[in-house]
């Protein structure tokens, strides 16, 4: 089986929480890699198509952006022509080592949830997330690298911090987490 060779760069120090997995761990965890991206779009809605669950929204460039609003929203026949819509999606990426007896085995979990805003006007985020755990099955030191047995693959990542390696051993867990939010907000 071919094993790819991926890179893997330091970063912040971000934890499990921040995405609303469990924070207490019986397992050490050292926080390896992490990033965020976040991308707004606003713009005045131009059309509101109920029925198919479709807006139409003018951004001030004057592009028209047609969004199609998932059954999960609930006020979307409160949003009116004229209002004005702001719509930010962030995507967070965390990769973990885990240590101990109770570090996690391979497998996969994903979880969702809606936060709705009680205020006066529509708003809200959808919080998707999924996490892949794997076993390291190898270190090199001398190559900076860890081979990673997951729930369908084998990988070897590249470390860009070789001193991490000092830290991990064959049996322990990595986990990796991905989040994506998606909120948006009516301005009457």
């Amino acid at each position: 089986m071919k094993t790819p060779t991926r890179p893997i760069h330091l970063a912040c120090a971000l934890t499990l929480s921040l995405i609303g997995l469990p924070a207490a761990v019986q397992a050490e965890t050292l926080p390896v890699a992490g990033g965020a991206i976040s991308t707004s779009l606003t713009g005045k809605v131009t059309v509101v198509n109920v029925e198919k669950r479709l807006l139409t929204i003018q951004t001030p460039e004057g592009r028209f952006e047609v969004l199609r609003v998932p059954p999960e929203v609930k006020r979307l026949d409160e949003i009116k022509i004229g209002n004005t819509l702001t719509i930010t999606e962030t995507e967070l990426l965390l990769v973990d080592l885990q240590k101990g007896a109770d570090a996690g085995g391979v497998g996969v979990s994903t979880e969702s949830a809606i936060v709705r805003d009680p205020g006066e006007k529509p708003a809200g985020m959808m919080i998707e997330s999924l996490t892949v755990t794997g076993v390291i099955t190898a270190l090199d030191k001398a190559k900076s690298s860890v081979t990673i047995q997951g729930p369908e693959q084998r990988i070897t990542l590249k470390v860009e911090d070789p001193s991490v390696l000092d830290s991990v051993a064959v049996g322990d867990s990595v986990s990796a987490s991905y989040m994506r939010a998606i909120s948006g907000e009516v301005k009457f």
